[in-house]
C-alpha cells in the first residue's frame, strides 16, 4: 500500500512523480480493501486544496496525492491516505511508527505547515448514552398537562398536522425499516459508517440505512478495535429517534409521533461503539442535498438534520463550515447538547445550531443533561420519568419491534426538530435563522419545581433551571407553529359603480356600466401567496350567483334602490384565511326625495380598509333614475343606518364582534 513516510533525502521531481503513480494504484486497488482495519485517523485540508465532485477524475486525485505527499514528506509523518472528503479535505490513517501519544503534535506540526488550511483527530463520535433510571410509560412529553414539560403537541396539532412534502433528516444508528408504526414515513436514507468493523454489516458506505445492531459483546471488548467500548445490547438508538420524530399517530397502534405527516431521512453514522467526525459531516452535507465525493447525491434534501450524538470537545471550524454550509442550503440543524452533566459537546456548541438540553416531566432539569451559556433551549427528555417510544426486542440483531421508555436528550432533540418540521408544514419559506428565532422566541417560561437553582459549572443534578444555563425556555410547540402562521392574509375588498350616476334603468340590461367588486389589493404575509379569492353576495338585488373566484369582478347594474353587501374572503398558500365585507347603497330615482351616498366596509380579524371608488379615489352616489337626485348627500339615510346595525348584529353573531365598520359620506 502507499505511505507518505518522513524522507531524510531531498524529494525530487522524480519521486513526487512515482509517488503520484502508486498513489492512483492504490487508490483504485488496494484503499477499498484497506479501508477495512481499524486504526486512529485524522483529517487534513490543504489551502490549495479543490473540492471534489461526488466522482473526482484521475487526473484530479493525482494533483491531490501530489500536494499530500510533499506535505508529508515535509512534516515526516507517516500516514495513509483513505479517502477523499467533502469541504476538500481528505482522510488519512496514521501509520503504524507512529505512537498514540505523538498523534496531537503531528497535527499540530501539520497545522503550522503553510500549505495546510487545518488538520484535526477524525475524533470518535456517539450515541450520547441513555441513563439508568426507572421511568413511566407514558407521553408526558407530548402534552399540556400544567405544571409539567410537556412540549404541548396536543395544541400544536389543532393548527398543523405536518406535510408529506417536509423531510427530517436523522443521524443515528440507522433504522429497523420492518418497524410496524414508522410504515410509510420512512425514506431510503444511506448509510455513512465507513470503518466496516463499526459498520457490522459486512461493508462500508452503501445506500443501505438499515440498523444491523450495534452491540458489544465480551470478546469484542477484549479485541483492539472496541477496547475501551462497554460490553451492552444493541441500543436501536435511531428507530427510537425517528419514531419521537414520526411514528404513525392516530393510527391506533403503539405510539404516537409530534408530526403526523413528515418524512423520515434515515442517514446511518454510527455503529458499534460510535462513529467517527468524517462520517457525521460528511452524512450532514449529503442530508442537505450538497455534494459529498463518490456518494450519489441525495434525492430528497432534508428540512431539518437531527444528531443525537455528539464528543466532549469544542467545535472545529471543519464542523462549523459544515453548519454554515448546511444552513446556506436551507436546511436546520439540531443537536443533543449531551448526557454528561456538564459543558454542552460537539457538534450541538457550534454556531446556528440549535443545542437542546433535557428536562424531567416536573420541569426541573434532568440530572444528567448539559448546561451553560451554549444551550439554546430545554425540551423533554426525561430521568425520573421517561420518555415512550420505539424499540426492538433483539438484543444483537433485529427482532420484533417493541416500546421502550428512555432518557437522554438524545431523545429530546427530536421534539425540536419535529417542530421545526411542523413548521416548515405551516411556511416552506422560513429559513433556518428563522425557524430558530421562531423557537426561540416562543418557549414557554422554565418551572421551579426543586429547591436549588442551576448554575453553571455544577455538574450532574436535578436543578430549577434560568436562561443563564439552560438557554431561552422550555419547547413549547403550539407557540411556536402559531408564530410560525405569522400575519394573516388581508383582505381588501372594496365595490363601486361608475358610471351609474345618471344612467337610468336601461343600462343595467345592456350591462355597459356594472358594479365592480376589487379584491387585488389583498395582502399576504412575506414568503406566502394568495392562494385563493372567494367573492359571495351577502344581501340586497341578487347581482351575483354562487361564488366568484377572482380578485376583480363586474356585477350586472342593479335595476332598483338596494343596499348591496359583498364578502371577500382571501387565502394564502398555508391555508391562513381572512374575510372582508364592502357594501354600496343604490338609490333609485325619486327615493325620498335624495341620492345620498354610502359605502361600508368591514374585516374579520384583519385590518379594515375603507371601501374607495375605483376612479376618484372617493364614494359616490348610485341612481337608477333617470333625472332624479338632487338635494340631500352627506348623511347616511334611516335605511341606511338599519342596513349598518343589521351587518353589525350579523358580524356579532358570526364571531366578528371585534370587526369594525366604517361609512363614508
Amino acid at each position: 500500500m502507499l505511505t507518505f513516510r518522513p524522507k531524510k533525502q531531498k524529494l525530487t521531481p522524480l519521486r513526487v512523480l512515482v509517488t503520484s503513480v502508486l498513489l492512483m494504484l492504490w487508490i483504485l486497488l488496494v484503499a477499498p480493501a484497506h479501508a477495512q482495519s481499524g486504526g486512529a485517523q485524522f483529517i487534513i485540508k490543504l489551502k490549495n486544496s479543490v473540492e471534489l465532485s461526488s466522482a473526482p477524475s484521475l487526473r484530479r486525485l493525482e494533483k491531490e496525492g501530489e500536494f499530500l505527499a510533499d506535505v508529508m514528506a515535509r512534516n515526516n509523518v507517516d500516514a495513509t491516505w483513505l479517502r477523499a472528503g467533502s469541504v476538500g479535505t481528505h482522510v488519512m490513517r496514521w501509520g503504524s511508527s507512529v505512537r498514540t501519544g505523538d498523534q496531537q503534535s503531528m497535527l499540530n506540526r501539520l497545522a503550522s505547515d503553510p500549505e495546510v488550511e487545518f488538520a484535526i483527530e477524525d475524533r470518535p463520535v456517539r450515541a450520547f448514552a441513555t441513563p439508568n433510571d426507572p421511568t413511566f410509560a407514558n407521553q408526558w412529553a407530548l402534552r399540556s398537562t400544567l405544571n409539567t414539560a410537556g412540549a404541548k403537541f396536543d395544541q400544536a396539532w389543532d393548527v398543523v398536522r405536518g406535510s408529506a412534502d417536509v423531510v427530517v433528516a436523522v443521524l443515528d444508528t440507522g433504522v429497523v425499516f420492518e418497524t410496524p408504526d414508522l410504515m410509510g414515513r420512512l425514506l431510503s436514507g444511506y448509510d455513512f459508517v465507513s470503518d466496516v468493523p463499526t459498520a457490522n454489516d459486512g461493508n462500508g458506505r452503501d445506500a443501505n440505512a438499515a440498523d444491523p445492531g450495534n452491540w458489544i459483546s465480551t470478546e469484542d471488548s477484549q479485541t483492539s478495535t472496541f477496547s475501551g467500548c462497554s460490553v451492552k445490547n444493541s441500543s436501536w438508538h435511531g428507530t427510537f429517534v425517528a419514531g419521537q420524530v414520526a411514528a404513525n399517530t392516530h393510527s391506533d397502534s403503539d405510539v404516537a409521533g409530534a408530526d403526523w405527516n413528515v418524512k423520515v431521512l434515515p442517514v446511518r453514522v454510527l455503529g458499534k461503539c460510535g462513529g467517527l467526525l468524517s462520517d457525521v459531516l460528511d452524512a450532514m452535507l449529503w442530508s442537505a442535498g450538497l455534494d459529498v465525493p463518490g456518494i450519489p447525491r441525495n434525492p430528497n434534501p432534508a428540512d431539518v438534520i437531527n444528531l443525537s450524538l455528539g464528543s466532549p470537545t469544542t467545535c472545529s471550524s471543519f464542523e462549523q463550515t459544515v453548519v454554515d454550509r448546511v444552513n446556506a442550503a436551507g436546511t436546520l440543524v439540531v443537536a443533543a447538547a449531551g448526557n454528561s452533566g456538564g459543558s454542552v459537546d460537539s457538534p450541538a456548541n457550534c454556531n446556528n445550531v440549535l443545542s437542546v438540553g433535557a428536562l424531567d416531566r416536573d420541569g426541573s432539569r434532568a440530572s444528567y443533561s448539559a448546561i451553560g451559556s451554549a444551550v439554546s433551549l430545554m425540551a423533554p427528555g426525561g430521568f425520573s420519568n421517561g420518555l415512550v417510544g420505539l424499540g426492538n426486542s433483539g438484543t444483537t440483531t433485529p427482532a420484533s419491534a417493541s416500546l421502550v421508555s428512555k432518557t437522554g436528550t438524545s431523545f429530546a432533540a427530536p421534539l425540536v426538530a419535529a417542530t421545526a418540521g411542523l413548521m416548515r408544514a405551516i411556511n416552506p419559506a422560513l429559513t433556518p435563522a428563522q425557524l430558530r428565532s421562531q423557537i426561540l422566541s416562543n418557549t414557554s417560561g422554565f418551572l421551579s419545581p426543586r429547591s436549588s437553582t442551576c448554575t453553571a459549572n455544577q455538574g450532574s443534578g436535578s436543578c430549577n433551571c434560568t436562561t443563564a444555563v439552560c438557554g431561552a425556555g422550555m419547547l413549547d410547540a403550539f407557540a411556536a407553529v402559531s408564530a410560525a402562521k405569522g400575519t394573516r392574509p388581508v383582505a381588501n375588498a372594496s365595490a363601486s359603480a361608475n358610471g351609474l350616476g345618471t344612467s337610468g334603468y336601461q343600462e343595467s340590461a345592456t350591462g355597459l356600466h356594472p358594479v365592480r367588486l376589487r379584491g387585488s389589493a389583498s395582502s399576504v404575509a412575506a414568503g406566502r401567496s394568495i392562494a385563493s379569492y372567494a367573492w359571495t353576495q351577502v344581501s340586497g338585488e341578487q347581482l351575483m350567483t354562487g361564488t366568484q373566484t377572482t380578485a376583480d369582478v363586474d356585477l350586472p347594474a342593479p335595476t332598483s334602490s338596494s343596499d348591496l353587501v359583498f364578502q371577500l374572503t382571501v387565502t394564502d398558500s398555508v391555508g391562513e384565511a381572512h374575510s372582508s365585507f364592502t357594501a354600496l347603497r343604490v338609490v333609485a330615482s325619486g327615493d325620498d326625495g335624495s341620492s345620498p351616498s354610502s359605502v361600508a366596509s368591514a374585516s374579520s380579524g384583519g385590518t379594515t380598509t375603507p371601501t374607495t371608488d375605483n376612479g376618484s379615489g372617493s364614494s359616490s352616489a348610485v341612481s337608477a333614475g333617470g333625472g332624479g337626485g338632487g338635494g340631500g348627500g352627506g348623511a347616511i339615510t334611516l335605511p341606511g343606518l338599519l342596513m349598518l346595525t343589521l351587518l353589525i348584529g350579523l358580524f356579532r353573531k358570526s364571531g366578528f364582534a371585534s370587526a369594525t365598520m366604517t361609512g363614508k359620506l
